[in-house]
């Protein structure tokens, strides 16, 4: 028997015989074994019964081969259909979320994890042959890998299925280049609903650097990292690591049959690939827009910059001739004390509407925690109107940016959140994760000292978003583990921040033959 909490992939395969193949029984019989089950498999709606074939089963259905990469080619082949029958095939596909907690439309800070919703793919449309079977190629659609349905329709009904496992592939390019050569290595379907076979930590030297997810990106990672090291091969890898760090022992437990894919890259002589100066790798502040409406109303333009941008304060709609307070939404405290923390206003200051009853008010960006504060304005101390605007993450050079072994460096940002998503970011020099610092109690501005300790020539620092924690402490151990990791896949994350330094250890009195940018 099927045990009841089983996940879709194990209760197809008693269904329908080995149809995943033979890893992946090994693997999901062992997860349940072990009782792994509800940790193991990621939560969500992803779980079929047979409610989805309202007038049952009808003939027999298989998929050749039974797993592939994306974009690879497989066929659907079925017997026992009525002759003439036209048969939809459909493949199920999913949509991943990062589950923020959200009151009254409003971001609360705390971190919920990861959700899944499916969706349908057609791939054909198939009319069953004189003696009831068919068979239909298709192309493996881009998305998240692990176990998809492939369901066949008959007048909008389910009538059967079969399961494909979509398998990790990954790429690198280039092969060869200078110190600071983008090494880009493109993942593709990432798993979306096994968590034990979907988390994968990039390894350089066999040093971790940080980890893939592709929850926003369809399954798809690209991550980005610079050629380090001394001239000659370096070993690029991907290792599943579902628990906090790589599992080494893989090829010897249940889910051996997982891909960890080695990609050789060789470091050359030559000029160095230099990062852009640290001001031209700040975001690009954001246009703000008049409200639609026609009584009081503000907003700021930009309405998203970093700390200190020249910004300005607009009006509309106000009464002629009237003093209007100003004052924006902050938040005070730490998630590390007793004390904790609590929402407070920052006052900004009073304005005085023309005889329109408009106002333009210069606006410094504030010096303040990062993310989204709400700029409200008072008449006769009430609130008449609002608007948002956004303090973005913005990092500052380095202090200094060459100096020999056992140099003090000051790696520093401002603009960090308060929320689970905004308020940490991992540090990571020549591929190689260091730690974390995190920025509520600072206002959002954390400065992390850092030693030089490398060979002469140029070494390279990035700054990666991360997850602080879960708002439940018990999820905070699920799998994948992804508190307090260097997310190399920055721009899947909530928080899209990231910035890459060099740095030039001297020797003996030399100084850099390129000049540090930073």
């Amino acid at each position: 028997m099927t045990p009841d909490n089983a996940g879709p992939l194990a209760r197809q395969h008693a269904r329908r015989g080995p149809l995943l193949g033979a890893a992946l029984t090994v693997a999901l019989t062992a997860a349940l074994a072990a009782g792994l089950a509800g940790t193991a498999l990621a939560q969500g709606n992803l779980v079929s019964s047979q409610a989805s074939f309202p007038h049952g089963l009808v003939g027999e259905v298989q998929v050749t081969p039974t797993d592939g990469i994306v974009g690879s080619q497989a066929a659907l082949s079925g017997t026992g259909f009525d002759p003439g029958a036209t048969l939809q095939i459909v493949w199920t596909a999913y949509d991943g979320q990062w589950k923020l907690e959200m009151k009254d439309g409003e971001y609360t800070g705390n971190f919920l994890g990861r959700s899944y919703d499916t969706r349908d793919v057609p791939l054909a449309t198939v009319t069953a042959s004189s003696d009831g079977s068919f068979s239909v190629p298709f192309t493996v659609p881009a998305g998240f890998g692990g176990s998809h349905d492939v369901y066949v329709r008959e007048n909008g009904d389910n009538v059967n299925k079969a399961g494909f496992r979509v398998d990790m592939h990954a790429s690198m390019t280039p092969e060869s280049g200078p110190l600071g050569t983008n090494i880009t290595v493109t993942v593709t379907g990432i798993d979306a609903v096994n968590n034990v076979a979907g988390w994968y930590a990039l390894t350089y030297d066999n040093a971790i650097t940080g980890f893939i997810t592709a929850q926003t990106t369809h399954g798809t990672a690209q991550v980005v990292i610079p050629a380090t090291g001394r001239v000659g091969k370096h070993l690029v890898e991907l290792r599943n690591a579902p628990f906090d760090s790589p599992y080494l022992a893989l090829k010897s437990s249940p889910y051996g049959y997982l891909p960890e894919p080695q990609f050789t890259f060789s470091v050359t002589g030559g000029d160095p690939v230099l990062p852009a100066p640290i001001a031209d790798q700040d975001p690009a502040p954001t246009p703000g827009s008049e409200p639609a409406g026609s009584g009081p109303r503000i907003w700021v333009d930009p309405v998203a910059a970093g700390v200190y941008t020249a910004a300005h304060i607009h009006g509309q709609g106000f009464a002629p001739q009237t003093s209007v307070a100003l004052a924006y939404s902050a938040m005070s405290g730490s998630r590390v004390t007793t004390e904790g923390f609590s929402a407070t206003t920052v006052p900004v200051e009073k304005v005085t509407t023309d005889a329109s009853g408009a106002f333009d008010l210069p606006f410094q960006i504030p010096d303040a925690l990062g993310g989204e504060h709400r700029l409200q304005a008072y008449v006769g101390g009430k609130v008449v109107a609002s608007a948002p605007f956004t303090v973005d993450s913005v990092a500052l050079p380095l202090d200094p940016a060459q100096g020999p072994f056992g140099t003090h460096i000051e790696l520093h940002v401002k603009g960090l959140g308060w929320t689970q998503t905004t308020n940490i970011f991992a540090v990571v020099i020549d591929n190689i994760y260091l730690g974390y610092g995190c920025g509520f109690s600072t206002n959002g501005d954390v400065q992390i000292p850092i030693t030089a300790s490398w060979a002469p020539g140029w070494h390279f620092i990035d700054l990666y978003p991360s997850f602080y924690r879960n708002k439940d402490y018990s999820a905070a151990d699920e799998q994948p583990f992804l508190y307090r990791q260097a997310i190399l896949t920055w721009r899947d994350h909530p928080h899209q921040m990231h910035f890459r330094y060099a740095f030039y250890v001297t020797q003996d009195g030399t100084v850099a033959s390129t000049a540090p940018v930073n």
